[in-house]
């Protein structure tokens, strides 16, 4: 059972940090739903539950961009459930033992980053040779089975150590320092919030978290509710900025001519490039990034088109080259534009391999930020506050609507933008980037309110500071924090989370800051600040 167990949790783990396939991988990457999944292997899902919602509130502002990972939230979540569950401990505990485990968790996401190396390297060999059969063990196999001997080996570390390890050494921590840790564990959320303000903020969207907080605060709004206002006034900002167009702007759009096509993709060659390439990130590795994970993409594209030895070997190389961009949303442009060209270049067109990897790398880096601020910054921090709020009040339908939603919404608006790249090439980029109706500048503003509005509310509801401190006033005793909550409640939490954002906007590492709150949790409850609320 024990090896069961084991087996089971390096899969979770690998899962949560392996990036194996987007639609499955990436809403399992968030402690909102791995924890949940680590509480059924092992038998105490309602701890699994509460312990990876809590957990998830340190990392709501937590984006992970160009490859570089502040922490690794997966490894985070998976094992920082699992000691939670293992030693029995309350749900308030786990943010502060995930935290340094999600620290010591980029150490492995780094050795798995330069391992991957050596496989596209075996790639290069398969594309020399036009080995299309064998790029499937080099471009995925391989690449997961190292991430699985990575990412899982501490499981079994864990399970053999058993949960009464666990047990005896959170017993032998003195019951203070525990509380002490719990009054951090309250503190922390106050990172992810600031993160999020931070990469959202602009000057003029900022009164809108304020909102967002202070109507959760004094008319006791939940999430949802405050979801629901913030969507309507980011629709409504969104008409008031829209410019009325002259003409209208998508009956202007029309497919970029093509030649004659004698050799066509078929639509099941372009759903399986498609479906394939929300993989882009299986092999990601740090000479290439997402390489191995594009070439092997194509393999649908490439096995239609071309049937001559070297037009197969070169359509290979072509797509071995460095390349990385936010691959599951907004980045499904590319492989779709990508698609049109090889078919128009099986046809006779003029087009070079420099003109394909040209405009790959020239889209790249655009539409990465702007699938990575729709994300980051959007999607996720809205969808796991609504989640989270359920979990935490023990109801399952958080993290099942988080996925469902989360991954709802990358199908849907991936699979059209990739049709759409390969409807009308490289000029789909402009519908979508340009100043017409497909702009997408005014959209990602109007959601920005609605994103700062909700985690506001969750700002409000979740970063928890109590001063039981006392002052006598001649025979009377005043606690200190029934003065703050007559001045203004929630003014302390308020106060945390804004000099936490101003300590990220003055380039603080998050890390630093993270050590920065427990430091205050930690202290302040020895010298009698803070205190745990009843």
């Amino acid at each position: 059972m024990i090896i069961i167990q084991a087996l089971l949790l390096a899969i979770a783990a690998n899962l949560a940090s392996g990036r194996v396939w987007s639609p499955i991988t990436w809403p399992f990457c968030y402690p909102l739903i791995n924890g949940t999944v680590v509480g059924i292997i092992l038998g105490d899902p309602l701890l699994g539950l509460m312990a990876g919602a809590t957990i998830n509130l340190a990392y709501i502002g937590w984006i992970s961009a160009g490859g570089t990972m502040p922490s690794n939230i997966g490894i985070a979540g998976v094992y920082g459930t699992a000691i939670t569950i293992l030693a029995k401990a309350a749900p308030d505990l786990a943010i502060t033992l995930a935290i340094p485990i999600g620290l010591l968790g980029v150490l492995l996401w780094n050795l798995q980053m330069t391992l991957n190396v050596f496989w596209v390297h075996r790639l290069d060999t398969n594309a020399e040779k036009g080995e299309l059969g064998k790029v499937f063990f080099n471009a995925w196999l391989f690449p997961q089975l190292t991430a699985l001997v990575i990412n899982g080996t501490p499981a079994f570390i864990l399970m053999f150590l058993g949960g009464d390890f666990f047990n005896r050494l959170l017993g032998q921590i003195p019951l203070s320092f525990v509380n002490a840790l719990s009054i951090a564990g309250n503190l922390l959320p106050a990172l992810g919030v600031a993160m999020l303000l931070n990469y959202l903020g602009k000057k003029k969207m900022i009164p809108f978290f304020v909102i967002g907080f202070f109507l959760t605060t004094f008319l006791d709004l939940s999430i949802i509710a405050i979801a629901i206002l913030g969507a309507c006034i980011a629709v409504i900002v969104y008409y008031a900025n829209t410019k009325k167009e002259i003409e209208e702007y998508s009956d202007s759009i029309e497919e970029a001519s093509k030649i004659e096509l004698n050799i066509r993709l078929h639509r099941s060659d372009l759903i399986k490039h498609w479906l394939i390439g929300l993989g882009a990130e299986v092999g990601y590795n740090y000479e290439r990034m997402q390489a191995s994970g594009n070439v092997l993409a194509m393999l649908p594209v490439i096995k239609r088109l071309y049937k001559e030895p070297e037009e197969i070997k070169a359509a290979l190389k072509r797509y071995l080259v460095f390349f990385n961009t936010e691959p599951s949303f907004i980045g499904n442009i590319i492989p779709g534009i990508c698609a049109s060209l090889e078919e128009e270049r099986a046809n006779g067109a003029d087009i070079s391999d420099e003109m394909i990897n040209g405009l790959r790398s020239g889209l790249m880096g655009p539409l990465a930020g702007v699938g990575d601020s729709l994300v980051g910054g959007i999607i996720y921090p809205i969808l796991v506050s609504i989640g989270c709020a359920l979990a935490l009040k023990g109801n399952f339908s958080g993290p099942i609507l988080f996925f469902l939603v989360f991954s709802g919404i990358m199908m849907v608006l991936g699979y059209n933008l990739y049709n759409m790249g390969y409807k009308q090439g490289s000029k789909s980029v402009m519908n979508i980037l340009g100043e017409g109706s497909g702009s997408i500048t005014r959209l990602t503003d109007a959601f920005g309110i609605l994103g700062l509005m909700v985690i506001g509310a969750m700002g409000a509801q979740k970063v928890l500071v109590y001063v039981p401190l006392q002052i006598n006033i001649g025979q009377t005793a005043v606690v200190l924090q029934s003065v703050l909550d007559g001045l203004m409640p929630n003014l302390l939490p308020f106060g945390l989370i804004i000099g936490t954002w101003l300590l990220l906007k003055r380039k603080v590492s998050p890390v630093l800051v993270v050590l920065i709150l427990m430091l205050i949790g930690i202290i302040g409850y020895y010298i009698g600040i803070l205190g745990l609320i009843a």
